[in-house]
């Protein structure tokens, strides 16, 4: 609890202030996340997932400062509803990657009118361990003292230095726990560190979450993360909506190019080929990968209260992410 207090707390919250949450958590793991706000001082104000009417019926009565949820429910939401005059000042993300994506951020502080952080944390270590501060230059280790990081290729399980800019999948072991610690705990979590001094003065390193391991694709030997082509292809907005999906042709990871790649257009946008050739283009730029870009019309790819789904995979490929908050 204290380590998802130093989190939250990092994001500019405080006593006093009303927060109102969107998770279905119970007292077990992620629920424990919802006792740092009381930690904090915030008036909490749980909603759950699932009930839009009544999550935007009490922000427009209660009037909360801070909402936490999401990244995708925050755009579901952001698109949906007219929210940038609404009393929330502050949107807290976490669940997936994303919040930290700056085509993603800019989208989501614009349909709020508010400033997005984000947090992230591992079930099975414990919730909310890292937390971004005002400055948005990536999260925080809140958990410091309780948990300690590292580095390793997620192929060969060398370990990496914790240097700046290095890459790498999370790993995370227990330093207090009692019940059943565990040590050198792969998270599946591609993170890039950031090292150095934060203008907020909070010392350690800081992560931001590239991908999952496990949703990770091979093709021709390059790694594509399904997030990171959600953030090139949200480079071309207000063309297109930021709605992507992955469809690989083939089961497992490793597949042939072109990777088929499904882009929703921006509401009342016309399919022009020229934007699908630039966005193609601009993938094998930045991912070196080849990429056969489909252009969907808004409102064809699917949204999520919870977390959205950036991979189809074919049938019989039935590999399944473990959750974090």
């Amino acid at each position: 609890m204290t380590g998802s207090a130093r989190s939250y707390a990092a994001s500019g919250v405080a006593a006093g202030q009303r927060i109102i949450s969107t998770y279905n958590a119970g007292p077990f793991v992620a629920g424990a996340a919802l006792a740092s706000f009381d930690r904090i001082g915030l008036c909490h104000i749980p909603v759950g997932t699932g009930n839009t009417e009544r999550l935007v019926r009490a922000i427009e009565l209660l009037r909360p400062h801070a909402a936490v949820l999401t990244p995708s429910y925050a755009a579901y939401l952001a698109e949906n509803h007219d929210l940038r005059d609404s009393s929330v000042a502050r949107v807290l993300v976490a669940g997936e990657p994303g919040g930290g994506e700056p085509a993603l951020r800019r989208q989501l502080e614009e349909g709020w009118g508010a400033r997005v952080t984000e947090a992230m944390g591992v079930g099975d270590i414990g919730v909310s361990l890292w937390g971004e501060c005002e400055h948005q230059d990536g999260m925080h280790l809140g958990a410091r003292g309780f948990v300690a990081p590292e580095l390793i290729d997620p192929d060969t399980t060398e370990a990496i230095p914790l240097e700046d800019g290095a890459t790498g999948e999370l790993v995370l072991t227990h330093l207090r726990h009692r019940a059943a610690p565990l040590l050198r705990f792969r998270t599946r979590d591609h993170v890039r560190v950031r090292i150095g001094a934060c203008p907020c003065a909070r010392t350690g390193p800081r992560i931001r979450c590239i991908g999952r391991t496990d949703d990770m694709l091979v093709v021709r030997g390059v790694n594509v993360f399904p997030s990171a082509v959600r953030e090139v292809v949200g480079e071309f907005a207000p063309r297109v909506s930021g709605n992507v999906l992955v469809r690989p042709q083939g089961p497992g990871p490793r597949q042939d190019p072109p990777l088929p790649v499904s882009v929703e257009l921006a509401r009342d946008a016309p399919a022009d080929p020229a934007l699908a050739e630039a966005i193609g283009g601009r993938l094998r730029e930045v991912l070196v990968v080849n990429a056969r870009v489909d252009l969907v019309p808004f409102g064809s790819l699917p949204r999520s209260e919870y977390k959205s789904r950036l991979v189809e995979r074919c049938q019989g490929d039935r590999g399944k992410s473990p959750d974090h908050d």
